[in-house]
């Protein structure tokens, strides 16, 4: 900060630094396990065991996530569909309690995505929940939306009403928007979402949707003008109308809110 002195960082003592090495020298032993154990074609709960304290320390070791995923289908209770349930019920709750270490880790999210593929008895309801509590402590983060999309394309699939999902979801990038204008994987989540719910409405209702769009675009504007976000689905929202009158009715919003600012 202006004004304040900086502080000097603080010199580690010999019994820091042994401490440090140690932990590199086990980390290092441990990994180098794993390693051999992949090499080798061990496939048992003490290979499964060895792979989650080694991804407990690092979550970006894709290799050791492929093996983890190998082990888990190679063990003979894989077979039963309740054991592979209470199993992999284990691995979701152990991989929520990395997630919120190193929430931006591609390749845990892909595992998660695996294992929730592979459940016998999926909750997806819940997991949709569960993603929403993620997304607020980091609502930008890209992975999480990706994650959200597959969550709620599962629930599409099963879903008697999909219109409904698409409309909750919808309002959920509202939502996500109204809270931090800058978020731009809410924006592109609710470009993707846009032509369903356009689909599903007749003329009237269309024009009251794109009339809602223009609402939010410019509460937006307004809110941070340097933003491109905004900008850009403005500029995404024009080039998807059907209409010239639909074009022009946009167009002419966009320059009324250049003009005010």
């Amino acid at each position: 900060m202006h004004g304040r002195r900086r502080q000097q960082e603080r010199e580690p003592t010999q019994d820091e630094l042994q401490q440090a090495k140690q932990r590199v020298d086990r980390y290092r032993a441990l990994n180098t396990h794993v390693m051999d154990l992949k090499a080798t074609s061990v496939f048992t709960n003490d290979a499964l065991d060895a792979t989650k304290r080694l991804l407990e320390q690092n979550t970006e070791l894709h290799t050791v996530w492929n093996y983890r995923r190998t082990i888990f289908t190679s063990l003979d209770e894989w077979q039963c569909q309740d054991t592979r349930q209470e199993m992999l019920d284990g691995e979701l709750k152990f991989l929520l309690g990395i997630i919120t270490k190193n929430i931006k880790s591609y390749w845990m999210w892909n595992h998660r995505m695996w294992a929730l593929s592979s459940l016998p008895r999926p909750e997806w309801q819940r997991e949709l929940g569960l993603v929403a509590k993620l997304l607020a402590l980091d609502a930008r983060n890209y992975h999480g939306w990706d994650y959200r999309r597959f969550v709620v394309a599962q629930l599409k699939d099963a879903a008697t009403d999909k219109h409904e999902v698409d409309t909750q979801e919808f309002a959920f990038t509202t939502e996500q928007i109204n809270h931090d204008c800058a978020n731009h994987s809410a924006w592109h989540n609710r470009s993707k979402l846009l032509p369903e719910i356009l689909a599903q409405r007749d003329e009237d209702g269309q024009l009251e949707v794109l009339q809602t769009e223009n609402d939010l675009i410019l509460n937006a504007i307004y809110t941070d003008p340097d933003d491109q976000n905004a900008w850009l689905y403005y500029d995404w929202l024009l080039d998807i109308q059907k209409s010239d009158e639909d074009r022009s009715r946009l167009l002419r919003n966009k320059i009324a809110a250049i003009r005010e600012l």
